[in-house]
């Protein structure tokens, strides 16, 4: 591997493992996991299932590999109590660090009423909440701003920090500008120039790298973050720091 992506040491904020179907048909399995944070010199991977029912595939890929593997229990606020008592199941007996929630794949506003429960568990835990950024009608940052704004408590990572969409991806810096409990990763995010912006702007200590396995190549994550236009000392930021920051306070 190429000294230019692995000189960074790094914690990939958000990654998948299992199989995806349609429209995807991917997978990811423990053994590529592995191969990749080592070939790619990433220390920690924040980890979640492949959907909202297959959390006990990744608890089975987190007692593998403990050392490696931070869990994020998927959870689709749809399913109401339901969805709530696995939850906290997760966070209370298994371990698993944070929330993972996907309003565009479980078809959910993120600032519905039904998601109140989820942060208020996180909330009681100490755990982060981590959630998909930059799909309309379900995950739109302003969306995600008045959620945070419910729950100022709550560390709450915007996913992609809106991912493909210019205006999208504004409104995440916007949202993240004036809520300080907001977090941005960039993975996905096509515009470098933005990564800089939001370290300039929303905080240095608020934007992490991610990969977003396996939908995109650790090589293009890694190279837009390095074309960004910061030094290498915030780069150490971006890639890795700021992660560390955030998982070793925000999970007590």
């Amino acid at each position: 591997m190429d000294n230019h992506y692995n000189h960074f040491k790094k914690i990939d904020v958000h990654s998948h493992i299992g199989k995806f179907g349609s429209p995807f048909n991917i997978d990811f399995d423990l053994q590529r996991l592995t191969e990749q944070m080592e070939a790619y010199n990433i220390e920690k991977t924040i980890l979640c299932p492949a959907g909202c029912h297959l959390n006990e595939e990744l608890k089975t890929a987190y007692q593998a590999a403990p050392d490696k593997i931070i869990p994020l229990c998927w959870v689709n606020a749809n399913e109401g109590q339901e969805a709530y008592d696995m939850l906290e199941h997760y966070l209370r007996d298994e371990n698993f660090a944070g929330v993972k929630m996907q309003p565009l794949f479980d078809a959910f506003t993120a600032d519905s009423p039904m998601v109140d429960p989820i942060m208020e568990l996180a909330e009681a835990y100490k755990k982060p909440v981590f959630i998909h950024c930059g799909h309309p009608p379900f995950s739109l940052p302003w969306q995600i701003g008045l959620l945070a704004e419910r729950h100022p408590h709550v560390p709450t990572v915007m996913i992609h920090m809106g991912h493909g969409h210019g205006v999208y991806i504004d409104g995440s810096l916007n949202m993240a500008y004036k809520y300080d409990n907001l977090f941005l990763e960039v993975s996905g995010m096509p515009m470098g120039c933005q990564i800089k912006n939001a370290y300039d702007t929303v905080g240095s200590e608020r934007v992490m790298f991610g990969i977003d396995s396996p939908f995109h190549h650790p090589s293009v994550e890694i190279q837009r973050v390095y074309s960004c236009g910061l030094n290498d000392a915030q780069l150490e930021d971006v890639f890795y720091n700021n992660a560390k920051k955030f998982m070793e306070l925000k999970t007590i």
